[in-house]
């Protein structure tokens, strides 16, 4: 008898977000992300760190706003997308010549 909710890793690697593909498209997102709102200029509403608002003419709340979600975009291309990309490429390895589903006959 075997048990057929455990999948083997080959069918959990082509389930489809376990893939280099997926791993590099969230990395260019996080980056595409951050390059928007730092072009956009958030990165002076990260003042509220230092207890003070980022620009005259925004609110307390949405200078804080504005500058978590530029802190966790930063965190995410610095911290996060370089983890994806090496992750990818070393998928993409086992993938390519260590697979055991490439030695079967």
């Amino acid at each position: 008898m075997t048990n057929k909710s455990i999948k083997p890793p080959s069918a959990a690697r082509s389930s489809g977000w376990i893939s280099p593909h997926s791993f590099l498209s969230v990395a260019v997102t996080l980056s595409v992300f951050f390059m928007l709102v730092h072009l956009v200029g958030f990165r002076e509403h990260t003042a509220f760190l230092s207890g003070t608002t980022g620009a005259v003419g925004v609110g307390t709340r949405l200078s804080t706003f504005y500058g978590v979600i530029y802190i966790l975009l930063y965190l995410g291309c610095v911290v996060i997308a370089p983890i994806l990309v090496l992750a990818a490429g070393m998928l993409a390895f086992w993938q390519k010549f260590l697979s055991p589903d490439k030695h079967l006959p």
